[in-house]
């Protein structure tokens, strides 16, 4: 029985696309002791997810001041700064990058965002609001108990 061989073009075509995978597409080594899940970015890229990080935080004081203030009504527009159009301005390889539990949890709380912007704007109680940024802020927790950017 005849073996099929492969084209050489093609082993060549192979061998240039393994070659030019980044090395961020391999798992980063593990920090000694911290056994959560490394995100290999480049330093803009990580800078950029740390400032959506910081959009989260100041849309949470912000809805939280609101509610603080009595003022419902802001909240929808607050909520929306983190919902996802926050992703507009990403660069999709940046998302294939990061695991894929980390950008799923990423999608999630874009969308817990945009949903609490619209029950407010349909005119929410402030339980459901705080119920929301509960599970928002569940969201923050457990990503920053599975994740860690890598070295």
């Amino acid at each position: 029985m005849r073996r099929k061989t492969w084209p050489a073009t093609l082993l060549v075509a192979i061998a240039t696309c393994a070659a030019a995978l980044p090395a961020v597409a391999q798992r980063p080594p593990q920090a000694a002791g911290d056994p959560r899940e490394a995100v290999a970015l480049s330093p803009e890229e990580a800078e950029d997810m740390l400032a959506g990080m910081r959009t989260y935080l100041e849309t949470i004081q912000g809805i939280v001041a609101a509610m603080a203030e009595n003022n419902i009504d802001r909240v929808p527009q607050i909520a929306s700064k983190s919902g996802a159009k926050m992703l507009r301005d990403v660069n999709p390889v940046t998302g294939l990058k990061a695991p894929i539990g980390f950008s799923m949890m990423s999608f999630d709380t874009h969308d817990k965002f945009d949903k609490l912007a619209e029950k407010a704007r349909a005119g929410t109680s402030r339980t459901a609001v705080l119920g929301d940024l509960r599970d928002i802020l569940g969201n923050c927790i457990a990503c920053h108990a599975s994740y860690r950017l890598a070295p």
